[in-house]
């Protein structure tokens, strides 16, 4: 088992680890956001910067005086202006005036360039960054001119490379910082998960510490609350298996001891075989009695049918199994229409009336009540009532009364009549005052 259970542990994942690679991969995308939006800013802002500073060197050269006067607007004109601004100011410049290749000393120009839509723009040839305008001149010309910036380029493998390294760097302190939060956000976690490994049978009252952070705090009153329903549960199993052997062995008991009767005088004495006999008879019945019970108590739920029927049927019908008892009856009863289930509800009226005849006698008196009303049955009798601390433990298995303790019965009556009524969605209430008799109120939802 020790084998098993580790070899789960080996193909199970880390919790700290998942949110750790989590944590590094969204760490990791913002910062890559930061430094590409930087790279993005900076970029704009120096080609910017540097078009500007081009631009107003073209337009110095195109405003003089002289260089109006003396334009003209034909072809051998403008080769003329053309072959002077590539003479004074643009002999290492990229230049196209009105789509004619002026100048490309660095044989550049492509059908890109031509179709220049923007004021400014970018290209890069063997890693080298070159930025060209687009602007007017001489008049209305179309002016795109441009070169190599070896500035702009110096600038953005500088920036390249610390963007490279800052990425490595930013990898590996993103792990680091995201394992410590990772495990820091799961220690509570994992002390409720060591506390949780120290509690067993023997110290199931143990209960979890209050958390500083709501969703763990939550978790360990969930805890706290699975802990009571199992330290409950198994007190209740005890007390089950005490109860059982207990009810179990006074039955077994009588039966082996009038076995042992006949073995030595039952076969010579008839009255002795025949009261033997009758007994083990009683002690089986008993036996056969109790254990149906506790299956009933013990079997898993199960579908119920349903079905649209008058309560007052079934109360009259449990009515008149017991006229004959040497009890009187009054009962007040109306028409009640519900959907339940008339065996289960037939049982749960059994169970109650009985226990009602029953401590009536007991309390030598003879009276007990029926009534139904507002969607309520309610049965009440003249025994001698149920301590206040006791009416929350009538309904546990084999619980008894000590008034009741030399009666016959197994306690379990009423164990069976309250899950029964949790199964058909009825209600039980209890109300009792010692020396007047009980009463007891079922429900219908």
């Amino acid at each position: 088992m020790l084998v098993t259970y580790l070899k789960r542990i080996d193909n199970k994942k880390s919790v700290v680890w998942s949110l750790t690679f989590i944590y590094t991969g969204i760490m990791i995308v913002v910062l890559l956001a930061i430094i590409f939006s930087l790279r993005y800013f900076v970029e704009k802002s120096s080609v910017k910067t540097y078009a500007i500073y081009l631009k107003q060197q073209v337009e110095r050269f195109s405003d003089t005086p002289q260089h109006f006067m003396g334009r003209m607007m034909s072809r051998p004109s403008l080769l003329k202006d053309a072959e002077r601004l590539k003479a004074s100011l643009l002999a290492n410049k990229v230049v196209i005036l009105d789509g004619i290749i002026v100048n490309d000393p660095y044989g550049i120009v492509d059908e890109k360039l031509f179709n220049m839509k923007e004021k400014y723009a970018v290209y890069e040839k063997d890693d080298i960054y070159y930025i060209f305008i687009k602007t007017k001149i001489f008049d209305n010309s179309d002016l795109i001119i441009g070169g190599p910036s070896l500035e702009y380029t110096a600038l953005l493998k500088t920036f390249n490379s610390m963007a490279l390294n800052l990425s490595f760097l930013s990898i590996l302190i993103s792990l680091l910082v995201s394992y410590y939060f990772a495990k820091r956000s799961l220690k509570p976690l994992l002390i409720i998960s060591e506390e949780i490994a120290e509690i067993n049978v023997e110290n199931l009252n143990k209960r979890m510490p209050e958390q500083n952070y709501y969703e763990f705090d939550k978790l360990t009153q969930n805890i706290n609350l699975m802990l009571e329903k199992i330290d409950e549960g198994y007190k209740l199993q005890k007390q089950f298996v005490s109860d059982v052997s207990h009810e179990l062995r006074t039955p077994l008991t009588s039966i082996i001891g009038y076995i042992k009767l006949i073995e030595r005088w039952g076969k010579e004495d008839k009255q002795i075989f025949e009261e033997s006999l009758e007994n083990i008879k009683n002690s089986a019945e008993y036996l056969k009695d109790m254990v149906e019970n506790l299956l009933l108590l013990t079997k898993n739920e199960e579908d119920i049918v349903f079905e649209e029927l008058n309560v007052k049927d079934v109360v009259e019908k449990i009515i008149n199994i017991y006229k004959n008892e040497d009890i009187n009856i009054h009962y007040e009863l109306k028409d009640l229409y519900v959907k339940t289930n008339s065996n289960y509800l037939g049982i749960i009226i059994k169970v109650i009336l009985e226990n009602a005849i029953k401590y009536t006698k007991q309390n030598n008196k003879n009276n007990v009540y029926i009534k139904m009303y507002n969607s309520t049955i309610e049965i009440i009798d003249e025994g001698p009532g149920i301590p206040e601390d006791e009416i929350n433990k009538i309904f546990e298995r084999f619980y008894k009364s000590e008034k009741s303790r030399t009666g016959k019965g197994f306690g379990l009556g009423l164990s069976i009549a309250k899950k029964l009524s949790e199964k058909l969605g009825l209600k039980i209430e209890v109300n009792s005052i010692l020396g007047k008799g009980s009463s007891f109120k079922i429900k219908f939802s």
